[in-house]
């Protein structure tokens, strides 16, 4: 949603009021999924309703609440759209990862490949595997979610965990 006249869809996204990011205030991201909440508003009238959202941080699970500050402006008479919506679509990502291997070559490759296929889902016709003088070399492609980041801590923890040194972590 860019200054348009609808709702905030409840889809993984990215949301700004005034061009400002809406930041969570305990794990500082700012990746929700937000949800309309209507109100009653203790003002005369039949049937006056006021919407505010809630957004769901998508790292921690804290809610925030926010309402939609849009309004007329009678000095440029121009309607101001103040909250804005960018939805995270699928991104494709190509991953090189270069490390270590020693004498256990095949070994630690092949876990290490399967360790990512389980962990991010990935096809085997997208892993090219090799092996040059101990040092092994994984080519992935994969399309996710997750921001970069992520994807690099989560590959950089695997290696971790089956105590495998990377010399190089490349993402495009």
């Amino acid at each position: 949603m860019s200054g348009m006249d609808e709702s905030l869809r409840p889809q993984k996204s990215r949301i700004t009021i005034y061009d400002e990011p809406v930041i969570c205030s305990f794990c500082s991201h700012d990746v929700y999924i937000p949800h309309e909440v209507i109100v009653n508003v203790e003002q005369p009238g039949v049937g006056v309703r006021h919407v505010r959202y809630t957004a769901i941080c998508q790292y921690c699970g804290q809610a925030k609440h926010f309402g939609d500050p849009s309004h007329y402006d009678t000095e440029k008479e121009d309607y101001i759209w103040a909250l804005n919506q960018y939805l995270i679509s699928v991104r494709s990502y190509k991953i090189k990862i270069v490390f270590y291997v020693g004498k256990k070559s095949n070994d630690k490759i092949t876990s290490f490949t399967n360790k990512l296929i389980q962990d991010f889902g990935i096809e085997v016709d997208n892993i090219k595997t090799s092996n040059l003088k101990g040092v092994g070399e994984l080519q992935i492609k994969i399309s996710s979610l997750n921001e970069i980041q992520n994807i690099r801590s989560h590959i950089m923890n695997s290696a971790r965990r089956l105590y495998i040194t990377l010399k190089d972590l490349t993402i495009k």
